[in-house]
């Protein structure tokens, strides 16, 4: 048993050495269809059901303050994909929005993919519903990633009176078709945080430098690591509590850098005649990825490095994988794996389905080899 210490495409504006130095220096009467109740942990119950279709969840403190209500958007899924509102309060970053009387809560839409106008009205209708079946709602803070990244400034432009400030994970900013409905002009008029990786900022930044004369101008917040909304929960928070902090006080910081480490673990690798053995620990059902215990620093002991090749053994199963930082790192149907925010290890098929592929399931047994020479 191991104990470890914490160790696209291009928007108009190139993000230069110097910007980019600079700022690592700088650091309703609505309709319901149906709903449900019941009580989940000591502190907070939990609320679910659908309106008119949109499958919802929230979680609500006993000691909700001032009704103060964080909503999670996610961005795209596959039409096929599971058509649900997916929250677990367990998770560390909303156990701690709770235990600060935050409630919580989650909306799947009306359907998957993408739809900004269709999104907005759902969420103002669970927004409506929180606030006349749960309890007056007070400040409101959206946390939006990937094309729901996109849906949260749309808000910020167009819907202000929605929500008293908004968080951009990774957003897909679009800022030359004016046709579509994820259009931005930059024009945001509430507290904006714009938070993504190192090789996804020329979109933020382009955001930003065309919201200089906007009637809030947005804040940027780059992660110091490659990838696609690739942020741990402890960035989340710190990110959330700068936003809260804003709305409050007026001001902010218009870039800092965000990346920080999670707290030290257990990962339970034994390591065998030079091999690591871990497990399962998450599998996502609507693209297919999983989640191993494993820490890369592991991987690292017995040399596998950003670049190799390794060996995937589970079950009676084993596969190449390509050890890299992002899903665009192979071709598609290709496997890659890459480090987490959160120190774990991704495996992934681009634009392929992993779990369903190997077969994985949470706890299962798997081993990884370096190929070697």
């Amino acid at each position: 048993m191991i104990l470890l210490e914490k160790l696209t495409q291009p928007g108009p504006f190139s993000l230069s050495a110097v910007l980019l130095s600079a700022m690592i220096s700088s650091l309703l009467l609505l309709p319901m269809d149906s709903h449900a109740q019941s009580n989940s942990g000591e502190n907070y119950s939990i609320h679910e059901g659908e309106l008119n279709g949109a499958p919802y969840k929230v979680a609500v403190p006993e000691n909700w303050q001032d009704g103060n209500l964080f909503f999670h958007l996610h961005g795209w899924r596959p039409a096929d994909a599971p058509h649900e509102a997916n929250l677990n309060p367990e998770n560390p970053f909303y156990r701690e929005l709770l235990e600060m009387g935050w409630a919580v809560a989650r909306t799947a839409y009306y359907e998957n993919g993408v739809d900004n106008e269709a999104h907005i009205r759902a969420i103002t209708e669970l927004r409506g519903w929180i606030d006349s079946e749960l309890g007056t709602v007070g400040r409101v803070i959206l946390e939006g990633e990937s094309t729901a990244g996109s849906l949260v400034l749309r808000i910020a432009e167009i819907e202000p009176g929605l929500a008293d400030g908004v968080i951009a994970k990774g957003a897909f900013v679009n800022i030359h078709d004016e046709d579509a409905d994820s259009y931005l002009e930059g024009t945001p008029k509430i507290p904006a945080i714009l938070m993504s990786n190192l090789t996804e900022l020329d979109e933020p930044v382009a955001y930003t430098a065309i919201s200089e004369d906007a009637d809030v101008r947005p804040a940027l917040r780059p992660l110091l690591r490659p990838g696609h909304v690739n942020v741990n929960w402890v960035e989340r928070l710190d990110a959330f509590n700068d936003l809260n902090n804003w709305i409050s006080s007026g001001t902010v910081s218009l870039i800092s850098e965000g990346t920080r480490s999670v707290p030290v673990r257990e990962t339970n690798t034994t390591v065998d005649d030079g091999e690591l053995i871990n497990r399962v620990e998450e599998t996502d059902p609507y693209f297919g990825n999983a989640i191993l215990g494993f820490h890369p620093v592991e991987l690292g002991d017995i040399g596998i490095f950003p670049g190799d090749y390794f060996i995937l053994e589970t079950g009676d199963a084993s596969f190449e994988i390509f050890y890299g930082d992002s899903y665009g790192d192979v071709a598609e149907g290709e496997w890659v794996a890459f480090p987490t925010a959160d120190d774990r290890i991704l495996v992934a098929r681009n634009f392929e389905n992993a779990v369903e592929t190997a077969g994985f399931s949470r706890g299962d047994r798997v081993v990884i080899r370096w190929i070697g020479e």
